[in-house]
């Protein structure tokens, strides 16, 4: 039996670039990262449009201004033809509280020539509102 290893599939290596993305980005904060793998990106957040590496490092910015100590943990994920999609959880804690926050999000991502192209995520802004309020999120079944 051989042990010589297997060639990975683009399909593997789109979803290993998504995980990348959230490692080194955001576990890790290097920014330098963005610029690398999301070097004329667009990203959808929510109904938010983000064109290219600058306005994701203002978004980024932003976030960090009011968070701290991000811990992304992949989940699931999915790649077909050009398409990779991660659900994914996050704990972190609000600055000005202390809190500490957990929220989930899924993340779809087009890659063109190993980077990625556009970007697609929602995550869980009710219940980061319910936590950061106090409040218990509503069921709505």
């Amino acid at each position: 039996m051989s042990s010589a290893a297997q060639p990975t599939s683009t399909l593997e290596k789109n979803k290993q670039l998504l995980v990348r993305w959230f490692e080194e980005v955001w576990n890790q904060g290097r920014k330098e990262t963005v610029f690398e793998i999301f070097p004329d990106g667009i990203l959808h957040d929510g109904s938010a449009r983000l064109n290219g590496p600058e306005e994701f490092c203002s978004f980024y910015d932003a976030l960090h201004a009011q968070f701290s100590d991000f811990r992304f943990s992949p989940g699931v994920s999915l790649a077909e033809d050009d398409l990779a999609c991660l659900h994914w959880s996050v704990a972190f804690r609000h600055t000005a509280s202390g809190k500490a926050l957990n929220v989930t999000g899924t993340t779809i991502v087009r890659v063109e020539n190993g980077v990625i192209a556009e970007a697609w995520q929602n995550w869980d802004a009710a219940s980061l509102a319910a936590q950061l309020s106090d409040q218990p999120s509503a069921r709505l079944w």
